[in-house]
């Protein structure tokens, strides 16, 4: 895979969760970011005579892009780009400053993320710890930051008419913070939090170890995050001083990047910035790091062994490298990666998985900006692969040799240089809170006018260039991390007591057979790549476009639904298969063999379909209890070839005994360390369990598993599809005859006729009733933390039951972060989220602590709910917030294929689900929703406690032993 390799330095952000609103899936999000940046420069020449100095230079758009754009640079020399799109229903803006945790002083780890989360507390202007936040939640939106080594970045979007009084509280953090004391001791608990909750993530576990081999003067040597130690009070010498001093220093106008996206006019939007963000101070600033090496001369070449708290065997070659951040118009990194992470074959992994030494692999740039960096290589091995680790290593030397024998060549690159332009020539809109943070970053990077397509661009083929990158890919320049339960260590790491040893390299000769070798090679031209680029026009005859997706087909077999589109114009569709087998549901071992099947299939289409997913055209496989789900997206171009590739993989069951064993291995060790996943994700992760027939956890799916065969997956394939019925949409680029041909071949290859066998029902625990104990599910974990969530469940399956738990998390959300999480400090992570199962709504409240017990996390949870009180003011306001992000329209084609799906599988035919329930939340009142609320919550009913902790459950009281028994004990919500 071209992407960041496993052991990515650039990936060691201190993400902070600075609101409720959309917590849970911008936690998980937050691995994703790539945060090592680098600063452009002035970009303008400033007339100190203007107001305002534009750029001169056009930004270059994708022909695709509609909105209207403006580069700005104000008098105090801080870096603006404005963003016109009057079809927006969101607006958004974020602001980018070039400093991060790699700055912090040497006394004073974590101080930049500290900061970072004080500016939420309280400003000049609005000097209410959570007014920020309430007027950002009350008005449909929502709002986070993060700090990586080089640069803190800070982002909302909120529904478009309030952009102006929200750039009003924003801009407030960079020319009035308050810096209150009572918070900054409050808040340096959050960050110890915070700290505390991630101690057993094994990311930064292993950079913990690598913080002890860098040198002391490059940034990645120092602990990022802080805890209360490095952010204590001392004699003298205050944390508040601290932050007041490193906020005078380092957030000077001139180092920061501001994205303003809204519906208004350019002429708007700057009046909008000019005033408020021109009083931003320009300030004499500290200087920033540049150009230190990574490691001192005489470590390399090294080995590292760490001790994961997963199951996990990786081996990651990092390379020191030159910042390449000044060379993004070439990208020599990507086209090394490109080459280096292909997965086609003869690529590495191709040999590597033959040999049965390897199930997966990455290549790219890891650390970057403005000091020395890293190339790394990632491998996920197998057992066997761990042991012949040496041997792995041999067999990528041997493929960078050939590399650069006769990998680097003009015809490649145009190739990926295509690729990129196809790209950005059919950019989509994408959210405006991920839009206007990704641009503050790029205007950091780039060029005002490549601020849009530098990441497309590979303008500059420079061969010297790229060799110079390739030749430090060397064996006498590169640190081995081996990353495995099984190595020897003799050392702890200080921050978060990782087990490691280090040793230097000898220069080790490993001979590979000639057999093996030969096999290697680079890819041949990628034939995916889409050839006939033309969006279809309306079909003849006068028949015209749908406005929704037609039933196209609808017999025994197949529901087809089929919608041309005429939205969005570009030269892509929508795919979505989902089987539904009348096998499925009857027990569990039906689903662990179902979840091995679609592994294997995967597995067998790796080789096959990689360069499909270069080329923009992508697919994917997964299991449900039902069934399974395939889904492709992508440039319709080659899309019948994929679809009937995969249809043929999975009607195909002679499967590879050798290959069977890794990924049942895989899988099981999966299914392992999901028990060594943050308490909060491993409770949340049980709670459909808990509630939904058929579901199993995982680890009453290892012992099934353990025993599997071979001979018991293909018997399992061979009757699959026996009687299975197909629900298909399709939706994009596409006329209604491809889509009924396509239909054809799924069914032709993936139907067969069978005993007509009858499906088992599906149920959801109804909790109902006056129980004198809620019911408890506890998860015995190991992890200092404590958790506990509070899951809320709706009355009936109704639309009207939905709406109003829709509005009672809204008014919940933000006033339940600000009590248990800026008031009271019990932990970094709290927030109120979403938790339908099937067509029964549900929220869940969750807090996760490193100091209070599950019975005080209880009381405190049963506590706040006790003392809601709703008034009519913030009732109109909170359901005004959950109407406007039912309605916001879909920005892309696959938002809006998502949104025509959903009604799909919960059979609205009309397509309107989403406005149904908009007019239901209208119709909520004070009384209705008093009323509800006291159903659900002054009742005891419909609620059940999740807790997660190092106790056992009787320690906790926990009133369900056994999840099968809990779910045939109750009543259910049936389902078909």
């Amino acid at each position: 895979m071209m992407s960041k390799a496993h052991w990515s330095l650039s990936n060691t952000a201190a993400y902070s969760e600075h609101t409720e609103t959309k917590a849970y899936p911008v936690l998980l999000r937050a691995l994703c970011l790539v945060i090592s940046l680098a600063f452009w420069g002035q970009a303008s020449a400033q007339d100190a005579s203007d107001p305002v100095a534009a750029s001169t230079q056009n930004i270059v758009q994708s022909p695709n892009d509609t909105r209207q754009y403006q580069f700005l640079e104000l008098p105090n020399q801080l870096r603006v780009l404005l963003v016109s799109d009057p079809t927006t229903d969101k607006a958004a803006a974020a602001l980018d400053v070039e400093v991060g945790s790699g700055d912090d002083p040497k006394d004073r780890a974590g101080l930049a993320h500290f900061l970072e989360h004080m500016l939420f507390l309280g400003t000049e202007r609005y000097p209410e710890a959570g007014e920020y936040q309430t007027f950002i939640s009350e008005h449909g939106g929502s709002h986070n930051a993060y700090t990586s080594q080089e640069h803190t970045n800070y982002f909302f979007d909120i529904n478009a008419d309030h952009l102006d009084q929200a750039l009003d509280r924003f801009s407030q953090f960079f020319t009035a913070p308050l810096f209150t004391a009572e918070y900054v001791d409050r808040e340096r608990k959050a960050v110890h939090s915070e700290y505390k909750a991630k101690i057993k993530n094994d990311f930064r576990r292993q950079y913990d170890v690598l913080r002890q081999l860098i040198s002391t003067w490059h940034p990645s040597s120092k602990f990022s995050v802080g805890n209360l130690d490095t952010l204590a009070d001392r004699p003298g010498a205050p944390v508040r001083e601290a932050l007041l001093d490193f906020y005078q220093r380092y957030y000077t106008a001139d180092r920061m990047t501001l994205v303003v996206l809204g519906r208004e006019s350019l002429a708007e939007l700057q009046a909008m910035v000019v005033d408020r963000f021109g009083l931003v101070e320009r300030r004499d600033a500290a200087e920033l790091s540049k150009g230190q090496d990574l490691f001192s001369r005489d470590f390399l070449p090294a080995r590292v062994y760490i001790e994961p708290e997963k199951d996990i065997r990786t081996l990651t070659l990092m390379f020191p490298i030159p910042s390449s951040t000044r060379y993004y118009r070439q990208k020599p990194l990507q086209y090394l990666g490109n080459l280096l992470g292909h997965e086609g074959e003869g690529s590495i992994l191709s040999v590597l998985k033959a040999q049965g030494w390897a199930e997966g692999l990455s290549a790219g740039g890891g650390l970057g900006g403005r000091n020395q960096g890293t190339f790394n290589i990632s491998i996920q091995l197998t057992e066997d692969g761990l042991k012949q680790h040496h041997k792995v290593v041999a067999v990528v030397y041997k493929m960078i040799r050939i590399l650069k024998r006769e990998g680097i060549n003009e015809w490649r690159y145009k190739e990926q240089q295509q690729l990129g332009n196809i790209d950005f020539r059919f950019a989509e809109k994408g959210e405006p809170i991920h839009t206007v943070s990704s641009l503050a970053s790029s205007l950091q990077r780039y060029a005002p006018e490549d601020v849009l397509q530098g990441g497309y661009l590979f303008a500059d083929y420079d061969e010297r260039l790229i060799s110079r990158y390739l030749n430090y890919l060397r064996p006498d320049n590169a640190v081995w991390v081996v990353t495995a339960k099984s190595v020897e260590t003799n050392r702890i790491s200080p921050m978060y007591q990782t087990p490691y040893r280090v040793e230097g390299l000898r220069d080790e000769r490993v001979s590979l057979p000639k057999q093996m070798t030969e096999q290697l090679a680079l890819p041949d031209p990628n034939g995916f790549i889409p050839r006939h680029l033309v969006v279809k026009r309306p079909p003849a005859m006068g028949q015209g476009i749908s406005q929704i997706p037609q039933l196209i087909k609808d017999d025994d077999v197949q529901k087809v639904w089929f919608k041309q589109d005429n939205t969005y114009k570009i030269p892509r569709s929508q795919i979505y298969v989902r089987l539904k087998s009348p096998q499925m549901g009857r027990d569990i071992k039906q689903a662990v063999l179902s979840e091995l099947y679609v592994a294997m299939v995967k597995d067998a289409l790796n080789e096959f379909s990689y360069p499909a997913s270069l080329a923009g055209l992508r697919f994917s496989l997964s299991s449900n209890s039902r069934g399974l789900d395939m889904y492709i997206s992508g440039y319709n171009d080659r899309q019948g070839l994929l679809l009937s590739r995969i249809s043929e993989a999975l009607g195909d069951t002679r499967f590879d005994r050798g290959r069977f064993k890794n990924i049942k291995d895989e899988l099981l060790r999966d299914m392992q360390n999901s028990s060594k996943q943050s308490p909060y994700m491993q409770s949340l992760g049980d709670l459909p369990v808990v509630l939904y027939s058929p579901l199993w956890t995982d680890t009453e799916k290892q012992k099934v598993l353990q025993s599997v065969t071979l001979a018991e997956v293909k018997a399992f394939a061979a009757t699959f599809y026996d009687d299975v019925e197909q629900q298909i949409l399709m939706h994009g680029n596409l006329y209604r005859q491809e889509a009924l041909k396509l239909a054809a071949v799924i069914k032709s290859r993936l139907y067969r006729k069978g005993d007509e066998l009858k499906a088992v029902e599906a149920g959801v625990v109804k909790l109902v009733g006056n129980e004198d104990t809620i019911p408890h599910w506890h998860l015995t974990v190991d992890h200092p933390d404590s958790m506990v969530g509070l899951y809320l469940q709706g009355g009936t399956t109704t639309a009207q039951d939905k709406a109003h738990m829709l509005v009672v998390r809204q008014l919940l959300r933000s006033p339940f972060f600000h009590e248990l999480r800026t008031q009271k400090q019990l932990g970094y992570i709290v927030f109120a989220t979403g938790m339908p199962i099937k067509k029964v709504a549900g929220s869940v409240l969750v807090v996760q602590s490193p100091t209070a017990s599950v019975a005080d996390l209880q009381q405190e949870i049963s506590g706040f709910l006790a003392n809601q009180v709703f008034d009519e003011k913030s009732l109109a306001q909170n359901k005004q917030a959950v109407i406007s992000n039912l309605l916001e329209a879909p920005k892309n084609l696959v938002e809006q294929s998502e949104h025509y799906w959903s009604n799909i599988i919960h059979e609205v035919s009309s397509f309107d689900r989403k406005e149904r329930l908009a007019k239901q939340v209208e119709a909520v009142t004070l009384l209705s929703l008093q009323d509800y609320f006291t159903s659900m919550v002054g009742t005891r009913s419909r609620q059940m406690w999740l807790t997660a902790s190092s106790q056992s459950a009787e320690e906790v009281s926990a009133t369900v032993e056994d999840i099968q028994t809990f779910k045939t004990s109750k009543p259910h919500y049936p389902f078909p």
